[in-house]
């Protein structure tokens, strides 16, 4: 007995202490393969600081913990951080472990993760690291890989975030307090597989408009998967949406052609109050006290494949009737609210797409407002029947929606619309078969409120719907102290609308007072919450081409202060342009030609010339970044000083210039600058002795430079400091480091005291090294300046002896210039190309688009000829059957009407397969202009360049 229990002691010693030392015997094993994995497999930079190895968490399998894991894109992904876990925590397979060819991963535990998941405008998505397949039949050195395999059964995110941020669809969803449940065993092929998902907070934003606000979100759901053909089934999932619960029923299915899916939803509650819980201004404010009825049917369904050539089917319809809301506490209502609308699209071509709002009438506090609205064909020439009729007092707002303390909202908004025909009627200058008219007034509107710096009031806008344009005759508005006037016109909206071309604007703008600083958002305080994802980056928009004439009194922005400010400007091709800008500024007179441009959107550029009279050197050098960085002596002078600069840079997500980046040139001239306290010059008057030196007033300044790659190249130019004539030259950068010459003529009577002895040294310096120097009138020296703004090095010598020195450093200068002057155009010549090949591709897609659509109308249409002679033949088929029961003559009479009914349709088909040519033929046309546009336009951008 004893010896059994000693023997069973010593085996349960054993087991607890295999238990304690298993996981560090593996610990390095399975370490080495997590990154040699991640290496191996990712385009991607896998790391994590903490991990811990347990056999006790998960017995009988290991538990796996890794802390502070990222992944982080490389090349233009180099700054995004693709995943951040906190804490991640792992179960493995105890016998994959030991057998060493696999390691099965069966639970995944992720706490507080945060993903963020971009695509950029070209549709390069950050998530798109896993490296292309090797040659898996090459023997790999080292014996075999140990990969990792999942054989999960349970996979959980506990408090995470995800971020979409998609910059070709305009679309960002963010997803804060999410937490995921998802248990089956994943290792069958045909298995159930539970999931639950929750979203704490949700903001869905589309093309610049929020659809969901800080919205709730659950889904559950039983899935039957089946992992052979990786389809997965789903009888009766439930998705809640705030407070509207929606049950969906059907398949998604990944092919290898693509996704595959039959999903059909509804809503479960009946109710309007559901409705409403998906309007964010009405979820955000008490929802739980609105007080509402009315009935609610919601409806639809996605059906078919979704790949590179084709897309589902897809329908939603909403009906709302006999409904009303209203706040407990404000005495009006928003009552008759009724709305029968759809959205379907049968068979998954895009053109086939059909919008009908057949009703949508509401009425606020008595105010009434009714919306029509049909769409059709909305690709290859959209069709729209639209009416638009309504009346708000804005002081009746109040009375149904609760406003912000302090807020003040009064004045008239009236609107009647309506427009009805399709695009290529205006594209065809038909007006007459595209009716379009009506007006939208805003009268004595006011508007106080925390979101804008100052009241709003707006005396006076009129916008007047014709067929060609859309006229705004008057605009008048006062912000504050600030007011605005405006006029114009837009052209081309309904094919904006449709994305089928540039919206075209003219407008003239004008203002006595306007403080750009007013509306400009202070920086946000480190560590808050923002919804937007967002570096900074004004962003020209595309798809506009407006031209605007400009006049404004009086402009504050930033530190600047503008009189007569005026000018045009042009933004197009997501480039703003100026065009004759002219202001008074800084005690003289500013002028600005050049561009702003977007076109990256990640890497805004600026190409500007300046043409600058007169200004205070002072003023400019508080005004202007630019001249901090590149003239920090500026700051240090006084005077007045004319240019003319060219200049372009790169911005960063600051909108600050990358001064490495800067590149341009020009002239600068002076009547006369005065420095004083400048180092550089202190030093070279203690060099010489000459205390003179230490203040200079430099006359007749007429100067040029270059800028390159972020230095500024003086050429040599003369001047005179007192008596001393000079002769300059040289460089500097915006770190502050330098080169330059001075060639100085200094009288002889300006030496005395200590600076002869100086002078004395020089000239036995000088003739030691056989120069038989000798003393004129005048003095040459050369004083070579370099090291730093602050901390310079001084270097003198008598012109003679200093030659070389001089003359290398001048080659130097000159060479560097040149160098980088090729440099130049050798990237401006990358990027011409570049433009034309990114335009080509582009029209080539143009095409491609286009034939498919007009392949598919021709396809339709034949199909429906055919349909037309095969019924026809069918009903010729019975008439002469029926002709035949009565007798040869009806008979007889009976084969001429089948002949008439089968010509009759012949000639019907004949007309569709006619009429789907002459659609396909139009289609082609406008692709065609469209993508010789598309070539045209890159082939001035690289002539631009």
């Amino acid at each position: 007995m004893k010896k059994t229990a000693k023997v069973s002691a010593i085996v349960l010693l054993a087991v607890v202490l295999a238990l304690v030392a298993a996981p560090f015997i593996f610990k390095g094993k399975i370490i080495e393969a997590v990154k040699r994995e991640a290496n191996k497999s990712l385009n991607a930079k896998l790391d994590f600081e903490g991990v811990s190895l347990s056999l006790f968490r998960s017995f009988p399998d290991f538990s796996l913990r890794l802390d502070k894991l990222t992944l982080v894109g490389i090349d233009e992904f180099a700054k995004d951080t693709l995943a951040s876990i906190p804490d991640m925590k792992l179960t493995i397979d105890l016998m994959s472990v030991f057998k060493g060819t696999q390691y099965e991963i069966k639970v995944v535990k992720l706490n507080n993760p945060m993903f963020k998941l971009r695509v950029l405008a070209d549709g390069r998505a950050n998530w798109d690291i896993v490296k292309p397949p090797a040659d898996t039949t090459a023997p790999a050195e080292g014996g075999p890989e140990v990969p990792f395999k999942a054989a999960l059964r349970s996979f959980t995110i506990n408090d995470g975030t995800i971020i979409y941020d998609d910059a070709s669809l305009n679309t960002l969803v963010i997803a804060r307090q999410v937490n995921h449940e998802l248990s089956g065993d994943l290792t069958a092929d045909f298995t159930e597989v539970l999931t639950e998902t929750a979203v704490g907070d949700l903001v869905v934003d589309y093309e610049g408009i929020r659809y969901l606000n800080k919205a709730k979100a659950l889904l559950k759901s039983k899935i039957g998967a089946d992992l052979v053909a990786w389809k997965f089934t789903f009888p009766d999932a439930t998705l809640t949406l705030n407070d509207l619960d929606l049950l969906a029923s059907g398949y998604f299915a990944m092919p290898e052609e693509g996704y595959d899916m039959d999903i059909k939803f509804e809503a479960v509650k009946a109710g309007f109050k559901s409705f409403l819980s998906m309007i964010p201004a009405i979820y955000s404010k008490d929802f739980d006290a609105v007080q509402a009825k009315g009935s609610l049917a919601f409806t639809g369904y996605v059906k078919g494949l979704y790949s590179d050539n084709s897309m589902p089917g897809f329908g939603v319809n909403i009906e709302i009737a006999n409904a009303m809301f209203r706040y407990p506490a404000l005495p009006g209502a928003v009552e008759n609210v009724a709305m029968e609308a759809g959205i379907s699209n049968a068979n998954g071509d895009p053109d086939a797409t059909i919008i009908d709002v057949k009703k949508l009438h509401l009425e606020m506090a008595g105010n009434p407002v009714d919306v029509r609205l049909y769409v059709s064909t909305p690709v290859s020439d959209p069709y729209i029947d639209t009416k638009i009729v309504g009346k708000l007092n804005l002081a009746d707002v109040g009375k149904f929606y609760p406003l912000e303390k302090g807020d003040e909202l009064s004045g008239l908004l009236d609107a009647d619309i309506l427009a009805k025909g399709k695009l290529s009627a205006i594209e065809n200058k038909q007006f007459d078969q595209f009716k379009a008219e009506g007006r939208i007034l805003a009268s004595e509107v006011v508007y106080k409120t925390d979101l804008l710096p100052e009241k709003l009031s707006i005396s006076d806008a009129r916008l007047n719907l014709s067929p060609s344009v859309v006229d705004m005759p008057v605009f008048k508005a006062v912000i504050g102290k600030n007011d605005i006037a405006a006029s114009g016109r837009l052209e081309n909206l309904m094919a904006y609308f449709f994305d089928k071309g540039d919206l075209i604007g003219k407008l003239s703008l004008n203002s006595s007072f306007f403080n750009v600083n007013d509306f400009m958002s202070e920086p946000t305080t480190a560590g808050a919450a923002s919804d937007t994802v967002s570096i900074g980056i004004v962003e020209i928009p595309g798809g506009i081409d407006f031209a605007i004439v400009a006049e404004f009194g009086h402009v504050l922005y930033d530190n600047m202060d503008l009189r007569n400010v005026t000018g045009q400007m042009r933004v197009k091709d997501k480039r703003l342009s100026l065009e004759n800008l002219k202001m008074n500024t800084m005690g003289g007179s500013v002028g600005v030609n050049g561009t702003y441009s977007t076109s990256q959107a990640d890497k805004p550029e600026v190409d500007f010339r300046l043409d600058i009279q007169d200004v205070d050197v002072q003023q400019a050098f508080k005004t202007f970044n630019t001249l901090e960085k590149l003239a920090p002596i500026a700051g240090l002078a006084a005077g007045r000083f004319s240019t003319q600069l060219s200049l372009k840079t790169d911005l960063n997500g600051n909108m600050m210039p990358v001064y490495s980046s800067i590149n341009g040139g020009g002239k600068l001239t002076s009547p006369a600058l005065t420095f004083t306290n400048v180092n550089t010059f202190g030093k070279v008057a203690d060099a010489l002795k000459i205390d003179k030196l230490k203040q200079w007033a430099i006359e007749k300044i007429n100067l040029s430079f270059e800028l390159v790659d972020g230095k500024v190249f003086v050429k040599p130019f003369q001047t005179a400091i007192g008596k001393t004539k000079a002769d300059i030259s040289g460089w500097n950068s915006f770190d502050e480091t330098m080169e330059y010459v001075m060639q100085l003529s200094i009288p002889r009577s300006e030496f005395g005291g200590a600076a002869n002895n100086v002078l004395n040294n020089l000239v036995s310096e000088a003739n030691k090294k056989g120069a038989n120097f000798s003393l004129g009138e005048t003095v040459p020296v050369a004083v070579l300046i370099s090291g730093t703004i602050t901390n310079p090095k001084i270097s003198t010598s008598l012109k003679s002896m200093g030659t070389n020195a001089v003359e290398e450093m001048k080659q130097q200068i000159n060479e560097t210039i040149q160098q980088k002057k090729e440099e130049a155009e050798t990237k401006v010549r990358e990027e011409a190309v570049k433009y034309i090949e990114e335009a080509n591709v582009q029209a080539q897609k143009i095409l491609a688009t286009a034939q498919k659509q007009a392949d598919e109308v021709m396809r339709v249409a034949n199909e429906s000829a055919a349909k037309i002679k095969s019924e026809a033949d069918k009903q010729a088929l019975q008439i002469i059957a029926e002709g035949k029961k009565n007798g040869p003559i009806a008979e007889f009479a009976a084969k001429k009407t089948a002949d008439g009914v089968k010509k009759e349709a012949a000639n019907q088909a004949d007309n569709v397969v006619a009429e789907a040519k002459k659609q396909s033929d139009n289609l082609m046309a406008k692709a065609r202009l469209e993508s010789d546009k598309v070539i045209q336009e890159g082939k001035d951008k690289a002539a631009g360049k």
